[in-house]
């Protein structure tokens, strides 16, 4: 199928997902790396505005694993056409995390392979998904933002807590509410963080990267 109409810049299927495989899914790794860096070298009281932003990257990331999550696990539209539209929200997160979960109790991660129809090149990237605990746990960070950017604020005495506070989407369940993330700016919460950010960015890619080479010369769906 021809979807180089719809596609950004006028690419073809096989363009447009080496470019997001590139530059989308590797951009907020990259990104949070260098935030993570001037955290630490820069004054403290730049500390929750950088964190604010590490955390925007952080939710990013997560939201193109979920994407690359939907497109492969969902053929009925091509791969790149879902992948051009809309970032998941934090619905399709938590599908997504609900699954993960469930090949993990199953100690099953080639599970998740075989529900994206992808072979065992990415399977030490499935090993490790199925390791990581903290997917739930991105559900409030991911709601704050998915009505742009929220209002930061830093609570107490040092490390202190980043609040972001933001209102739930009309087309959420939590319409119109106000939403709250909070996280210590301590030097392990901020770290941890980083490493999220650049696990959520490598899966993707190597999810993506496995239906790519699948796809070979022919372009197949």
């Amino acid at each position: 199928m021809n979807t180089a109409s719809t596609l950004p810049g006028g690419l073809d299927e096989a363009e447009f997902l080496r470019a997001y495989a590139t530059h989308a899914l590797r951009k907020p790794q990259i990104v949070a790396d260098n935030v993570l860096t001037g955290i630490f070298l820069t004054e403290v009281r730049y500390r929750g505005a950088l964190t604010a932003l590490l955390v925007q990257e952080a939710v990013e990331a997560a939201r193109r694993l979920a994407a690359v999550w939907v497109a492969l696990t969902d053929r009925t539209r091509p791969v790149a056409r879902t992948l051009a539209g809309p970032l998941p929200g934090t619905d399709d997160w938590l599908r997504f995390a609900a699954a993960v979960e469930e090949a993990a109790l199953a100690e099953q991660p080639a599970a998740l392979l075989r529900a994206m129809a992808i072979d065992d090149s990415a399977l030490e990237s499935a090993e490790d998904l199925c390791a990581f605990t903290g997917l739930a746990r991105f559900e409030v960070p991911l709601r704050v933002y998915e009505a742009g950017p929220p209002a930061a604020t830093v609570l107490g005495s040092a490390p202190g807590t980043l609040l972001l506070s933001s209102t739930a989407l009309p087309s959420t369940a939590l319409a119109g509410a106000p939403v709250e993330a909070r996280m210590s700016l301590s030097d392990e919460q901020i770290i941890a963080l980083g490493d999220a950010a650049g696990d959520f960015s490598s899966w993707a890619g190597d999810f993506l990267g496995a239906y790519i080479e699948a796809r070979g010369p022919a372009g197949a769906r």
